[in-house]
């Protein structure tokens, strides 16, 4: 007589149990799944059948089995945590929050839930939620679990701007787990919030001492170097970017220039990052070619026309395009690095000008102002850089004034009834927002790339400044080495903005005499 099907099952449940201790998943799986094909009910075959499935990036299967154990099961809050985590990963976000919920239901402490809810909830800009859920899951943590929720729950807090309770928890996180170094950089970031650049400094190097091949600690302490005005060791911090993850530097066909004699030779500057960082950064092409390179510049596409009126710069090509033959490339974020920049070595007048072309027609008398109140929404810092156009509104009453809007997207639809004019989508890329600029007496606009193409062409620009600005614009300064022309109108603290309003307010009084 034969073994009996709960024989044989428990027999496959061993070698499926020992086939997942030594990480052969596939093995696994085939395992249970055979332990299916004789009991189709069995609870733990499914459950285990999804958990290796959501391992191998194939959710729509796991969530088959995850449903079919939580009928045969409803009561255990770990079969709702696997049917919820399916369908965040098969980007069902709504029913995920519902399976969550369903899982809480029955145990309200099921830490897991409870953080992975968390996480779904911050993703979905519901920060209060998410903070009470990594509370309630550190609650019912212990360990390395308890400390990822603490570790969460400040980072809740810091990203609603409660700064003084988000430090005291990254505190508590740092306390459980001593050589982890998020705790410190997130502490650092505070402190580079509120202005305590040295401390910033201190922190991110304490995170160095336990994590000395991090990527995260050295870009955030070159980001820190960099805004106390340290600029040889912040960019050379700064070259760790490429080793963050999902941030490798592109494979090019030719060497890297790492300080070769450039005389006769071909030099790509590579593109990488945002259109305001192309801008910034292109002025290197004068020194480089200066070096005795002929400098050809990479780009987004709509910037090709106004970075070739960059002085250094032979040819422009767009990203996408065929790489031209070239002795070496270097991506144009380093090129500060290998040029050993310093304040004093950055050029101080106008770089760029406005390529021939038809100009827009800027409608309006007086003094011409243009504005640019919002960025790319998608940025991680947009929430606080950038404003409704609303809250300039003491701005826009100031007679003996046009007020033109550069801005384009969604945010073009706010101007409504305010006294601004708009240029419609005649803005179709920078060579024409430059002609725009170049009509006007003076820009407003918050942290953009409109404010470095202001900048670059020479024009008049008064710059709303978050508080925890980015790193080029120093700290506590009202100018920037960067753009002569540029001045900085800073927020104060909490995140108010009515008093770099009325400061710029007052400005265009003065002008507008």
């Amino acid at each position: 007589m034969g073994p009996s099907v709960s024989e044989i099952i428990e027999g496959l449940s061993e070698d499926a149990e020992a086939a997942l201790a030594a990480g052969v998943l596939t093995k696994a799986l085939t395992i249970y799944r055979g332990i299916l094909l004789h009991d189709p009910d069995h609870v733990l075959a499914l459950r285990q059948s999804g958990a290796i499935m959501l391992q191998q990036n194939n959710p729509l299967a796991a969530l088959d089995c995850f449903q079919r154990a939580v009928k045969l099961s409803p009561s255990d809050p770990d079969l709702y945590h696997g049917v919820a985590t399916a369908l965040r990963l098969s980007d069902h976000i709504d029913d995920a929050v519902l399976a969550y919920q369903a899982g809480l239901r029955i145990d309200p402490t099921h830490a897991p839930s409870l953080y992975d809810l968390g996480l779904l909830q911050r993703r979905r800009g519901k920060l209060d939620d998410a903070e009470v859920l990594f509370r309630r899951a550190a609650a019912s943590g212990a360990g390395q679990s308890r400390f990822e929720a603490e570790l969460q729950r400040a980072v809740a807090l810091f990203k609603q701007d409660r700064l003084p309770e988000a430090e005291r928890w990254f505190h508590r996180a740092g306390l459980l787990n001593p050589d982890d170094p998020r705790p410190f950089i997130n502490v650092a970031m505070i402190y580079r919030t509120w202005g305590h650049l040295d401390a910033a400094v201190t922190w991110l190097e304490k995170a160095l001492a336990v994590a000395p091949e991090n990527p995260d600690v050295h870009w955030n302490l070159a980001h820190a170097l960099l805004v106390r005005g340290d600029l040889a060791r912040g960019f050379a911090e700064y070259e760790w970017r490429f080793k963050r993850a999902g941030r490798a530097e592109r494979a090019m066909p030719m060497p890297r220039w790492a300080g070769e004699d450039l005389r006769g030779k071909t030099l790509l500057l590579a593109a990488e990052q945002g259109m305001g960082d192309l801008i910034q950064f292109v002025r290197f092409a004068e020194p480089l070619a200066a070096h005795g390179a002929k400098v050809i510049v990479e780009c987004h596409p709509g910037l090709e026309t106004l970075l070739a009126t960059a002085p250094g710069v032979s040819s422009v090509i767009t990203l996408g395009s065929v790489i031209p033959a070239a002795n070496f490339y270097l991506p144009v974020m380093s090129a500060a690095h290998m040029l050993a920049v310093d304040d004093a070595a950055i050029r101080r007048e106008a770089y760029l000008s406005a390529p021939p072309g038809p100009k827009p027609h800027l409608p309006g008398s007086g003094v011409r102002v243009g504005l640019v109140w919002r960025g790319n929404p998608l940025h991680e810092n947009d929430q606080f850089r950038s404003v409704a156009l609303s809250t300039l509104q003491p701005i826009l009453e100031i007679p003996g004034a046009t007020f033109i809007s550069l801005q384009v997207g969604e945010a073009h639809k706010e101007i409504g009834a305010l006294n601004v004019l708009g240029l419609g989508t005649s803005l179709t890329d920078f060579a024409v927002t430059a002609r725009a600029v170049m009509q006007l007496d003076v820009v407003i606009t918050v942290d953009t790339a409109v404010a470095h193409l202001a900048g670059a062409l020479g024009k008049q620009t008064w710059l709303l400044l978050a508080r925890g600005n980015d790193w080029r614009w120093r700290h506590a300064r009202g100018d920037t080495p960067w753009y002569p022309t540029l001045r900085l109108f800073r927020q104060a603290p909490h995140r108010d903005w009515s008093v770099p309003v009325r400061q710029i307010a007052a400005a265009l009084r003065e002008l507008i005499g």
